[in-house]
């Protein structure tokens, strides 16, 4: 048996990759016990409330100890890095799933999922990635080709004609993404299925994701579901930027192909884009770089019919 220290936020990751596992919880100190793959984890509270302990039963406790322990002395690379980047609640060797371009009327969805180890975050750490959104297009731009070929990820890209075809056969969107987030984590984690951690920008009830995958051969489990992931966990982070990366990639195809400039977001400015891109055109050609089942589509056609009367 192992007994390691570990923080507030470790132990709220735990209690959640290990729901599904959770024999007792709240006996005497106890807060929980979790039994998984031969090994039983018990964690304890803590007066102190600055740490938590927990004791590891199993043929190899030391393996998770090395995931979780805010001890240097077992894992002193990670407690490094947890100290230059206390904004991570894990940095160990794990798989992270985004996607980009959901909010965006026009331009497609995009989904990657990345793998983090030690050495991705001295490239995490070197290149300033955090959470896309808060990066300028101009910086993702700058960042992300230096180290987009150094890392591992797989990525996809649904093209509008694809999205609305999707979407007219009853998908919504949370549905697209599941699938989407799915189909990276499941191709990603195939190069490499030692790794343990797979997270995911939570988007919708857990229950509900893995519904919307029912027709899916083949299903990523035992994922951890994080609102805001991207802020807890270095592969969303560098999922995010890369999606991003990608996706802008794909708007400057579009407007070199159409001689325009694609505002992104779902704003008035990008309705009168739309109607004059439509004029120029046409629907059909417009239905190829638009998200039909936005509202803006529907508000730009009832503009158009009311000027026939």
């Amino acid at each position: 048996m192992l007994t390691i220290k570990i923080t507030l936020e470790t132990l709220k990751l735990i209690e959640e990759k290990y729901k599904d596992y959770i024999t007792d919880r709240n006996i005497g100190y106890i807060l929980f016990v979790a039994k998984f793959d031969g090994n039983i984890i018990t964690v304890y509270d803590n007066n102190k409330k600055n740490y938590y302990k927990m004791t590891i039963q199993g043929q190899d406790p030391m393996s998770i100890a090395k995931l979780y322990s805010m001890d240097e002395k077992i894992c002193p690379k990670k407690a490094k890095i947890e100290k230059e980047s206390p904004y991570f609640i894990d940095v160990d060797n794990q798989i992270g799933s985004d996607e980009v371009g959901t909010g965006d009327f026009l331009g497609p969805t995009v989904v990657c999922s990345a793998f983090v180890n030690h050495e991705t975050m001295k490239l995490i750490k070197e290149q300033g990635i955090t959470d896309s959104k808060k990066l300028s297009d101009e910086k993702i731009l700058e960042i992300v080709p230096a180290l987009i070929n150094k890392v591992y990820y797989i990525s996809k890209v649904l093209t509008n004609d694809r999205y609305n075809n999707a979407t007219n056969k009853g998908y919504n969107m949370n549905q697209i993404k599941a699938v989407l987030n799915n189909y990276c984590l499941v191709n990603l984690h195939k190069k490499m299925p030692y790794v343990q951690n797979v997270y995911v920008d939570k988007f919708c009830d857990e229950k509900l994701y893995y519904q919307y995958l029912s027709q899916s051969k083949e299903v990523e489990k035992h994922i951890v579901f994080k609102e805001k992931g991207e802020t807890y966990f270095p592969s969303v982070a560098l999922a995010s930027c890369i999606a991003r990366y990608l996706f802008l990639k794909e708007i400057a195809a579009l407007n070199e192909k159409y001689k325009v400039k694609i505002p992104l977001g779902a704003s008035a400015e990008v309705d009168k884009f739309a109607i004059e891109f439509i004029k120029k055109y046409g629907e059909n050609e417009f239905l190829k770089i638009c998200k039909s089942n936005f509202k803006n589509y529907q508000k730009i056609k009832e503009q158009e019919q009311e000027k026939l009367f």
